[in-house]
């Protein structure tokens, strides 16, 4: 009879010198230093006729060439074929550096080519050795609530999905917790550019708190679902080490909560696992002209003005500062498509990459770039089993990918993107289209 196997591992990926911190725009912010590590976890499950590996990075992206190298490298170790092998990051705020920026920002430089030699390094490291450390192992899927770690960053009254998702794996002869893999729709910003430290933000916390409770040996993977506009904005008392402690251990005490109402009959000894995988063609976004991008951000700059003048709430202003933000990227997306420039970047992202793991009776997506919620919600309302989505996943979009609605209003992460909501509207199709295809009996 077959049994499942599960290995898991964890190593550390901060960066050995100071580097740009990558996020915020227009701020020179280089690390003075470290404050929590930022760590690269893997966890790969064997049911004896498919492996699939995940990998959760403490990074602000995983570009598609940084996923492509380590997955060629840890295939020829393990065997693993590469489509098999998700790598995703939790866009932590407070990293190097992973993918150099489209946008003209003089003070935030390109990726350093020794730091991604190194990361890449350290992934397939870290992939070999939760291969080596496979053993017989139970497993149980649950879910925890986020709701009150942070929401939707544009209203409060907006889409959110506190739905957290939540991989127990016991070892089969201890039967002691020895990882767990959880996703959440949420930004990781409850640090601003004013800190210049290295740190995973809320979920470091998150991580601490769950070793703590459950034991120092458990490896955490925490991937960020479709959370585009999703944040603490919202939800933080202060944007300091202190509030991403409080609220990263109330996550981890919901994910607690959670791990300890399971019981031993809920631990399965084997699941089926399957992988699909598909690389797709999105549509191009049409963008203003630069004369009608430079009054859109003339616009955004005197509503910031007057906010600031009115003293306004901190998160409103914050919200007409990003739109400021986003209308400056836009202006210079309108030139770049004026002249050209900007097919070369789509060169560099298309196709993108989609991929669905099938794990017992649940399905699991990995997606590029930041989505709106909206997309993970529709996701998971259609598909034919339980399904759970990550976002940040194998390669990047250059920018966020809003819905309809967010295209209209114009704020911030619609004048960021390069792919219209239509291309948000296929990949959903694409991700269902495979689902059906896996959930189809097999003859």
């Amino acid at each position: 009879m077959k049994k499942l196997q599960a290995g898991a591992a964890i190593t550390d990926v901060t960066p050995q010198k100071p580097m740009f911190l990558h996020g915020y725009p227009h701020v020179p912010r280089t690390s003075e230093g470290v404050h929590d590590p930022l760590y690269a976890s893997a966890l790969i499950l064997n049911n004896g006729d498919t492996q699939v590996g995940f990998c959760a990075v403490d990074v602000v992206y995983i570009s598609r060439d940084i996923a492509q190298r380590v997955r060629k490298r840890v295939h020829k170790v393990t065997g693993i074929p590469e489509g098999n092998l998700m790598i995703s990051a939790s866009h932590t705020h407070s990293g190097p550096v992973i993918f150099s920026d489209i946008f003209d920002d003089p003070v935030v430089p390109k990726a350093d080519p020794d730091y991604i030699s190194y990361l890449v390094d350290k992934l397939v490291q870290v992939y070999t050795e939760a291969f080596q450390n496979k053993r017989a192992c139970k497993l149980a899927i649950t879910t925890a609530d986020g709701t009150g770690v942070g929401g939707n960053r544009r209203s409060v009254t907006d889409a959110v999905d506190p739905e957290v998702p939540v991989l127990v794996l016991r070892d089969a002869t201890t039967d002691k917790i020895f990882s767990l893999s959880t996703i959440y729709c949420m930004h990781p910003t409850v640090l601003h550019e004013d800190s210049r430290l290295y740190s995973a933000d809320f979920p470091g916390y998150t991580r601490e708190y769950l070793k703590q409770k459950l034991g120092e040996e458990v490896v955490l993977l925490y991937h960020t679902g479709p959370s585009g506009n999703q944040s603490p904005r919202h939800f933080v008392r202060s944007n300091t080490f202190e509030e991403a402690r409080r609220l990263g251990f109330l996550l981890g005490e919901r994910i607690v909560e959670s791990v300890r109402r399971l019981s031993a009959q809920d631990f399965s000894e084997w699941l089926p696992l399957s992988v699909r995988q598909k690389w797709t063609q999105l549509p191009r976004k049409t963008f203003p002209s630069v004369r009608e991008a430079e009054e859109k951000l003339e616009r955004a700059k005197q509503r910031l003005d007057a906010l600031r003048q009115a003293r306004a709430h901190a998160s409103e202003i914050r919200t007409a500062e990003v739109d400021w933000f986003g209308a400056e990227e836009q202006r210079q997306l309108a030139e770049m498509a004026a002249d050209g420039r900007l097919e070369a970047v789509y060169r560099s992202i298309l196709p993108v990459e989609i991929s669905v793991v099938g794990l017992g009776d649940y399905f699991f997506v990995f997606l590029p770039g930041e989505l709106f919620v909206e997309y993970s919600l529709e996701i998971k309302a259609k598909a034919p089993r339980k399904t759970f989505v990550v976002s940040l996943s194998n390669g990047v979009l250059a920018g966020y990918l809003v819905t309809e609605e967010a295209e209209k209003e114009g704020g911030y992460e619609a004048s960021n993107g390069i792919f219209p909501a239509e291309a948000g509207r296929k990949i959903v199709e694409e991700v269902l289209f495979l689902m059906e295809e896996m959930n189809r009996p097999q003859k």
